[in-house]
């Protein structure tokens, strides 16, 4: 990572989560007994800021949040962070909430209500086009309004600045949306629906199925890398120019896996906004992520710089 703490916006969504502890996922129709329950702030773009803050970035938080005592308590947990608010809009409705039943397993669903987070508007970016302008990187999802996601977009390409977009919870991505976006990075689920191709169960076998059906993608999409998630399989990276990196995964206990994703994108944003290579990056996202599966809470388990040298250095 670079001395000089890099810049990033990052359009972020609030979530108060709620989570069960099960011994198994429930069957249609059916009631369990929980093993535990917590509720805890979580949203992805919520946890991308958060752990590209504990990495050392300087970040821009874009987020709405709603009038009621979970936003008031987020205020303070990110004030006690040291993570800037001055870009969070509170509106007069509930903040975004979610469900969560996670297996012993660590296997998990999850349903969410936006809430607040459709309070996002394209006049927040237009407000803080200025951080946008300035930052080397901006990172959107679709926890919020397709609209505002593609105005924050277009902005950091007006601006030169590198547009990194989680299409999740996944939705048909509009070829304007595309242009605007140099790095999607997908789960195996969502890299199905986007590349119109099964992936097999293999690790290989799906790598080989991602390759094949790239020439397509990249004749309707001008960006430059596609980045794939593969759960305990690792990831890979491909690029327009045809470089292909692949990062293995890091052994390490599962605790729960609610959250990886999140925090693997963190590591990826701040690895990038810093001057790494995808190689490198994906490096840092994959220890990112087994950092998180390894310790328990969603905020809580973001790794800071110490966590991060440390499961690079052990892989536990």
């Amino acid at each position: 990572m670079s001395a000089t703490p890099p810049r990033i916006a990052v359009l972020g969504s609030f979530m108060q989560a709620c989570c069960w502890s099960v011994d198994r996922l429930p069957r249609p129709g059916e009631t369990l007994r929980a093993r535990g329950f917590v509720a805890e702030a979580a949203g992805k773009g919520l946890a991308v800021a958060v752990g590209c803050h504990r990495l050392g970035a300087r970040v821009d938080l874009l987020m709405a949040i709603g009038n009621d005592t979970p936003a008031d308590s987020l205020l303070s947990w990110l004030h006690g962070e040291g993570l800037d608010t001055r870009r969070i809009l509170r509106c007069g409705q509930p903040s975004g909430h979610g469900a969560g039943f996670i297996g012993a397993d660590g296997d998990n669903q999850i349903v969410v209500h936006p809430g607040a987070n459709e309070a996002l508007g394209p006049d927040q970016i237009a407000a803080a086009e200025e951080d946008i302008a300035s930052a080397a990187l901006l990172y959107a999802q679709l926890e919020v309004p397709l609209d505002t996601v593609r105005a924050a977009l277009a902005r950091a390409r007006a601006h030169g600045v590198l547009a990194v977009l989680n299409p999740s919870p996944w939705q048909t991505l509009p070829d304007d949306v595309l242009a605007c976006t140099d790095v999607l990075v997908v789960n195996a689920g969502e890299a199905q629906v986007l590349l119109e191709c099964a992936l097999p169960a293999g690790r290989d076998q799906r790598l080989r199925a991602i390759a094949s059906a790239l020439p397509a993608l990249w004749r309707r999409w001008p960006g430059n890398w596609l980045v794939v998630t593969l759960g305990d399989q690792g990831s890979a990276a491909w690029s327009r120019d045809g470089a292909h990196h692949v990062a293995a995964p890091i052994p390490t206990r599962i605790v729960k896996t609610i959250g990886a994703g999140d925090a693997f994108s963190a590591g990826l944003c701040r690895a990038l906004a810093g001057g790494r290579s995808m190689a490198a990056a994906l490096e840092t996202a994959g220890a990112c992520a087994a950092w998180s599966i390894a310790h328990p809470g969603i905020l809580a388990s973001l790794p800071d710089r110490d966590g991060l040298r440390a499961m690079l250095r052990t892989g536990a």
